[in-house]
């Protein structure tokens, strides 16, 4: 048993900087959206998931979320896997990839092609292979600090965040991050800020709060049940200036003017070719436009065109003409 003294931790050094991370969403948190994301913020920002069993077979298509750009640092890696004894040799094919910040290991995603490899959130309803896990990663991480993402339990019936808390300590992690819901409640109902605050005034270790974070309310009410840290991840992947308009006290609505939204737009559209291959980054640049657009006058019924449009520089004069045609006013997402 391995105990991380919080003296010199070193997830505590970097919300010295930031009380902010950048969570790992797949299909987002690329590297692309990652240097989209850097313009705005310079703190710990985290990979997709990454599977433990995919990087021990070092297949091309799992090696891929290991790739990074010239703005990743600090980089957390994200991993998922139930098996403990395939986490040593995951942990070093990372370690030999790339120099990450922090390895973390999620053991709260709800979606059901994870759970039913027994990775993400079914790994809350088996504490002693948490256990096994977190001892099995340390052992390969070096100096690299471990962190664990959890929720606060499988269902109602089975809060377990505490004593999953505690075994992380126990294990050697330096980090727990806690998204406030159970599994059963995926992304619905309201955050438990009342258990977040609870597993933060008995935890040994740092805690980051996860779970709805879109604005200076649900900022503030995250940062008020004491934690250490913030985790933002939907509010991230729609608004990714967030984390400069926190940092400013003023909402992610509205911070933006049309002139500068648009210049993002098309600077997310280059970073997507120099990442993407062949015309293929147009339609992944296409999820962002439209999400970046949302309340923006006409917007709406923009974005039938947006989808159907396949060529890049007829979307080009697509989105100027747009621009040109409305008045500059604040982004304003909560409008549509």
């Amino acid at each position: 048993m391995t105990e991380h003294s919080t003296s010199t931790n070193s997830y505590l050094e970097m919300l010295k900087n930031s009380p902010m991370f950048g969570a790992p969403l797949a299909g987002v948190s690329t590297p692309s959206f990652r240097k989209v994301v850097r313009l705005f913020f310079n703190g710990l920002i985290f990979t997709e998931m990454v599977s433990v069993e995919g990087l021990i077979r070092k297949g091309s298509g799992t090696m891929v979320f290991l790739r990074t750009n010239d703005s990743d640092d600090p980089l957390g890696v994200q991993l998922f896997g139930s098996k403990h004894e395939s986490y040593p040799d995951a942990v070093k094919v990372v370690l030999d990839t790339i120099t990450p910040a922090v390895i973390d290991i999620n053991m709260g995603c709800p979606v059901k092609k994870v759970i039913k490899t027994n990775s993400g959130a079914a790994m809350l309803r088996d504490e002693a292979n948490i256990a096994k896990v977190v001892r099995a990663a340390k052992s390969a991480c070096g100096n690299v600090p471990l962190s664990i993402k959890i929720r606060l339990g499988w269902d109602a019936d089975s809060i377990n965040y505490n004593e999953i808390i505690k075994i992380a300590y126990e294990e050697g992690a330096s980090a727990v991050t806690l998204h406030g819901r159970t599994k059963a409640e995926g992304f619905g109902g309201q955050v438990h800020y009342d258990m977040i605050a609870d597993a933060k005034s008995r935890a040994k270790l740092p805690i980051i709060g996860n779970g709805d974070i879109i604005d200076m309310e649900t900022y503030n009410n995250m940062l008020n049940t004491g934690i250490d840290g913030v985790m933002i991840g939907r509010g991230m992947m729609k608004q990714p200036w967030i984390f400069k308009a926190l940092a400013d006290c003023k909402d992610p609505d509205g911070y933006l003017d049309t002139r500068n939204l648009k210049d993002l737009i098309f600077t997310i559209m280059d970073y997507e070719m120099q990442n993407a291959r062949g015309s293929r980054y147009l339609d992944v640049s296409k999820k962002y436009i439209v999400w970046l657009m949302k309340g923006l006058p006409g917007a709406a019924s923009l974005r039938n065109s947006v989808y159907e449009c396949g060529d890049r520089q007829k979307l080009d004069d697509m989105l100027e003409n747009y621009f040109s045609s409305i008045k500059d006013i604040p982004t304003d997402q909560s409008s549509e």
